[in-house]
């Protein structure tokens, strides 16, 4: 009389098993996504990084010409004197944050990278994990059935 419910442990230790399984490869799943839209969105904080690098050099752009377009205004030889010394130091500010911009945009990109592969690796211990649980949750619930006498023959 045995034998019915000894089917029964053992397909329920199965399905476990299956579930175990596959909620690692969700949760694989989970992680490779997340992985992919932290890539996308550190991509996105890059092109920002960009922007600005760009809108530094836009903003250089505007204070050179304003400081060339008074001074020649002014009567005075826009290469040389004071005016001079107004180019550089607006070339040097506009450099400076330029340099920024391009710095930010590099850690962006690292920083993208790192989560990417962070995301990717924890979802590969959830696959092994997932593996694992099936295997042992399985052999358990065998060895327990075991030890209860559920597979001696009468």
């Amino acid at each position: 009389m045995a034998f019915p419910w000894v089917a029964i442990a053992v397909a329920a230790s199965a399905g476990k098993a299956y579930a175990a399984y596959y909620e690692g490869m969700a949760k694989k799943a989970y992680y490779d996504a997340q992985a992919d839209i932290k890539l996308l969105q550190y991509k996105d904080k890059r092109i920002e990084s960009k922007e600005a690098g760009v809108k530094a050099l836009e903003e250089t752009n505007k204070a050179l010409s304003a400081i060339i377009a008074k001074g020649a205004a002014g009567g005075m030889l826009v290469d040389e004197g004071s005016i001079l010394v107004a180019q550089q130091v607006s070339l040097r500010n506009g450099i400076e944050d330029y340099s920024v911009a391009a710095i930010n945009q590099e850690i962006m990109q690292n920083l993208g990278i790192v989560e990417y592969n962070n995301l990717k690796q924890a979802g590969k211990f959830a696959k092994q994990g997932g593996i694992l649980k099936a295997i042992t949750g399985f052999g358990t619930d065998m060895a327990t059935l075991g030890q209860t006498g559920a597979f001696k023959t009468a």
